[in-house]
């Protein structure tokens, strides 16, 4: 399904060129990518930033994850009090104080209490059993999106339509929303910026794992593509909602894995081994460890657990009769770590889903999903979207 360059590196798919029965199965590979998206990300959400392993989660929940689970209200040693609901990076002043607050009246609504310094709430305390944080919610936006602009990324498009969901009341439910966002709005709200000049960067908390995100869903919507104009779109896509060209080199390189995921087993090896040595200098390590995983969301601590975890799990979830067991007990495990799995459970998802497809997925990876019925409309407009239509009466198929 996938078709291999004389320099030996692999192309994206071809739909035009299936025949129906490869177009199904690419349709299949999709779905399963986009499921396996969201559900990396709700799994996680109730042990987002634990860094006391196995230990912190059963003190917290009595088990370890097992299923979709509402978060906990409160968490010890949660640093969303220490978190500046009007910027970036630490609090320098508690938004009560202020007439308008970011956090609380105009993105995240009716949430700033939940930042207080006097209180410890968990990140994500608002959120119900199996709803998507913040990140991916605005992915649901960026889907939307590309659907609305013909199956292609439009960053003027999506811009609009992100500062919009942000300001309206109601359009999420999450407590959190990370420094990128809340450095956005502030230049928006206080310094009176054009929404194209809002993106920022605090030389900390922005150049982070959660940049990835996005970019997965426009690498998604680049099947068939170019992949060289598919990582130019990828990285393009960073800098929408922050200012980093360290994510947007990353997130080019990304989307290779990516398009990768949908290819034969090769030449899916190949592009998550030239993202490692090109991020982090070394092949993946497929016996990762937990402890590897366990990382804070900067870059050079989080890429190397992701990659990892891709190069240990995602052989199982290529399984062409348990593959999306297999995914799920992956997205299980690295609810179960801790640290920066959220973010990396959106993406590790997309990846474990593509290489199991739908079909195999169980049907408690759909199922348990808050938004379950509006997520499987938005699914399905986004594959019909982006796949173009296939000549039906063609027998010619890529290798």
């Amino acid at each position: 399904m996938s078709e291999t360059t004389a320099n030996g590196s692999c192309s994206s798919f071809a739909p035009g060129r299936m025949d129906p029965k490869m177009r199904k199965e690419l349709e299949n590979k999709l779905r399963g990518a986009l499921w396996g998206f969201f559900a990396g990300d709700a799994l996680s959400s109730p042990t987002h930033w634990f860094y006391g392993g196995q230990r912190q989660i059963v003190s917290e929940y009595g088990h370890s994850i097992s299923d979709y689970t509402k978060p906990n209200q409160h968490l010890a040693g949660s640093i969303l009090n220490k978190s500046d609901p009007n910027g970036g990076g630490r609090m320098k002043s508690f938004s009560k104080n202020l007439d308008v607050s970011i956090i609380g009246d105009i993105i995240n609504h009716g949430k700033l209490p939940y930042w207080a310094p006097n209180k410890s709430y968990h990140y994500h305390a608002t959120l119900q059993k199996g709803e998507s944080t913040l990140e991916v919610s605005i992915a649901r936006v960026l889907m939307k999106s590309i659907v609305a602009t013909g199956g292609n990324f439009d960053p003027d498009h999506f811009r609009e339509a992100y500062v919009s969901f942000m300001q309206t009341p109601g359009s999420h439910n999450d407590t959190y929303a990370s420094t990128c966002h809340r450095m956005f709005f502030a230049n928006l709200i206080f310094r009176k910026k054009t929404p194209k000049e809002c993106p920022d960067n605090d030389s900390h908390n922005v150049d982070t794992m959660d940049g990835l995100v996005l970019p997965t869903i426009v690498a998604l919507a680049g099947l068939g593509s170019d992949s060289s104009m598919v990582s130019k779109s990828s990285g393009s896509c960073t800098a929408v909602t922050r200012k980093s060209k360290v994510l947007e080199d990353y997130a080019g390189r990304w989307s290779r894995v990516v398009l990768g995921a949908f290819g034969n087993e090769a030449c899916f090896s190949d592009s998550l081994t030239d993202f490692a040595q090109q991020t982090i200098r070394r092949r993946p390590n497929p016996m990762v460890r937990e402890a590897s995983t366990m990382s804070a969301c900067y870059l050079g601590q989080s890429l190397p657990g992701l990659i990892d975890m891709v190069a240990k799990h995602a052989p199982l979830s290529s399984s062409s009769t348990n593959g999306g067991e297999a995914a799920w007990d992956a997205l299980l495990a690295n609810a179960n770590v801790g640290g920066e799995n959220v973010h990396r459970g959106s993406i590790l998802g997309a990846i474990l889903g593509a290489r199991a497809g739908y079909k195999t997925l169980p049907p408690k990876l759909v199922d348990g999903l808050y938004a379950k019925e509006q997520l499987e409309q938005e699914i399905e407009a986004f594959v019909g979207a982006v796949l173009p239509n296939v000549d039906e009466n063609s027998n010619t198929s890529t290798s």
